[in-house]
């Protein structure tokens, strides 16, 4: 297969060039050690309540519930939220990205969050699950 004009200027250019040879060949060495040294993010399944980030478990507006008060903090820039625990004071927040149409769907109801752990109270939402709930409420 013959290269184009184009790579071959190019492969001269960076063989031709000293320190753009050593730039190019520290850069190809520190892209292999970063994908070599991080670890997979940890997958996570956590069951709680859609909230929004500025509220938390306390909506302390004068919306008419939950539902309508996380969709309006999201609205002004908050990050859809899962408040984790039963108690006020056992609460857990954790911070959720990715999958939001499903998160607006469900804010204020309690859903089952399968992703993955990107820090201590982040998480990277794959699927949002609130069937189970559904189904359980139907064996009562």
């Amino acid at each position: 297969m013959r290269r184009g004009r184009a790579a071959t200027a190019i492969g001269a250019l960076i063989s031709s060039t000293p320190w753009l040879n050593s730039a190019m060949t520290t850069l190809s060495v520190a892209i292999a050690a970063g994908f070599a040294i991080i670890p997979p993010q940890p997958t996570v399944t956590l069951t709680g309540i859609v909230s929004d980030s500025v509220c938390g478990g306390d909506h302390g507006i004068r919306a008419r519930g939950d539902p309508e008060c996380t969709r309006a903090c999201v609205a002004l820039g908050a990050h859809y939220a899962l408040m984790v625990g039963k108690v006020r004071v056992g609460k857990k927040m954790y911070t959720l990205y990715g999958h939001e149409a499903d998160l607006d769907r469900f804010a204020g109801k309690e859903v089952r969050v399968l992703g993955r752990a990107l820090g201590p109270d982040t998480i990277i939402v794959d699927e949002v699950d609130h069937s189970y709930t559904e189904a359980a409420g139907e064996m009562n």
